[in-house]
């Protein structure tokens, strides 16, 4: 039942896609029943229209009726357009094992623009989870200009509700911030280690985008 829905992640990117969205927070409650949607938009467009664009794309996906009343816009306008859309996607992952190591690599876009970062560990589970997490940031200080401003403090896998969440704890240069990201593990576990982390660094990137 919940592959044929999808999960809050899913529905996230699918509205993130539609035109004039550029990200989007669906909350849904513990019997998996959309409860909150929160879209981040451009003004350009009608408050009204991005609405139904919503519940058609929900509807045409996951054939699922969303309520409007559930459904909340905020529009920015074209001046603070570039810094509300500076966040980073998690565009693929590969990995490679050879023997007791793992190298892996992480593709990250933001618009047209793709990131590759890389990393080298060993092929325990422990160490595979780290392996994509500091990958994933490697690929986070290529989009920075080869600037580190995420160090990565830790990434595991808690159970919740009977559910597997990944969550990934990283700190921002140089003052240190604590930021926390986490990810439900399904449908893919190791995709799920990389979007922790743009869960917890991507609205820091924002503001770094700001003062650039």
């Amino acid at each position: 039942m919940e592959e044929k829905r999808g999960t809050a992640n899913d529905w996230q990117a699918l509205i993130s896609k539609l035109g004039g969205v550029f990200s989007a927070h669906v909350v849904f409650s513990e019997t998996q029943e959309p409860t909150e949607i929160h879209v981040l938009a451009s003004n350009r467009r009608n408050v009204k229209s991005i609405v139904r664009d919503v519940q058609s794309a929900i509807a045409a996906r996951y054939n699922v009726d969303v309520d409007y009343h559930i459904i909340s816009v905020a529009q920015v306008s074209p001046g603070m357009l570039a810094s509300a859309n500076y966040r980073l996607n998690y565009s693929g992952i590969h990995m490679h094992t050879n023997g007791k190591e793992v190298e892996v690599s992480v593709s990250l876009a933001r618009d047209a623009e793709q990131y590759l970062g890389t990393a080298i560990g060993s092929a325990a589970p422990f160490s595979r989870m780290r392996c994509i997490a500091q990958a994933t940031l490697d690929a986070v200080k290529a989009c920075t200009g080869g600037t580190a401003v995420f160090e990565l403090a830790s990434t595991e896998t808690i159970h919740s509700n009977g559910r597997a969440i990944v969550v990934s704890q990283v700190f921002c240069l140089p003052e240190m911030t604590p930021l926390v990201g986490c990810v439900f593990t399904d449908p893919d576990p190791d995709a799920a280690v990389a979007q922790s982390i743009l869960d917890a660094i991507n609205r820091k990137l924002s503001l770094y985008s700001q003062e650039d």
